[in-house]
């Protein structure tokens, strides 16, 4: 939000609540019980001529309708929706009850990312994986790997990781996969299109990192987990 703000921009947000104050962009924080919903406070958001508008998430039909909308009639929509992958973010709309040509005509991309802990710097070290950490990861059996831990020490509180980072999942709407979506193709059908045409999936996202020596395999087990 803070690169897009260029200063020539009219930035509306609508969130619940608003958790970081950004300068230069209107925020707007939702209060039900006063009665303005997401989907309320968008409608009088789109009469203030926004060039952007940020949805905190999309949570019901008439939000994400009014979202879609927006979008259709010129303004850059970006907002958040809860679901295991890029993929399911559009079956999730479908399901909401927005029709496929409206997608469509909307959506640009989606990015999915889960958060994994950083190996510590300090007490990091390195190993040979196993053969099970090997084939849990579907990686080639026949080949050897270094993985990384961390060992723990007083710079971590003894945790063996210091902070976090992203791992992540970019889903690029293009010609093929609105015909997909046209198509009614379900969600794994969609990921398996879009995989074939160079997308990342988040696990492989978290193997990169794994390998490179970002985190651990403890870390991959832990937010692949619930993908499977």
């Amino acid at each position: 939000m803070r690169e897009l703000n260029t200063g020539d921009r009219n930035i509306i947000t609508v969130e619940d609540p608003v958790e970081s104050t950004i300068y230069g962009v209107n925020q707007v924080e939702v209060n039900t019980k006063a009665g303005l919903t997401f989907a309320s406070a968008l409608r009088s958001i789109l009469r203030q001529d926004p060039d952007i508008i940020m949805i905190g998430e999309i949570r019901d039909k008439e939000t994400a309708e009014i979202a879609v909308r927006a979008a259709i009639t010129g303004h850059l929509v970006l907002s958040t929706i809860h679901t295991n992958d890029a993929a399911s973010s559009v079956t999730r709309l479908l399901d909401m009850g927005i029709e496929a040509f409206m997608i469509n005509s909307s959506l640009i991309g989606v990015i999915a990312q889960r958060l994994v802990r950083r190996i510590c710097p300090y007490c990091k070290t390195e190993y040979n994986a196993e053969i099970d950490e090997i084939k849990a990861m579907g990686l080639d059996e026949t080949k050897e790997y270094k993985l990384y831990k961390g060992e723990g020490c007083i710079y971590c509180g003894q945790k063996g990781y210091i902070g976090r980072t992203g791992i992540y999942e970019i889903l690029a709407i293009d010609k093929e996969l609105r015909s997909a979506i046209n198509k009614g193709l379900s969600s794994d059908e969609l990921k398996d299109l879009a995989i074939k045409n160079g997308m990342v999936t988040l696990k492989n996202s978290c193997i990169q990192k794994v390998l490179s020596g970002e985190t651990t395999f403890e870390e991959y087990l832990r937010v692949t987990y619930s993908m499977d």
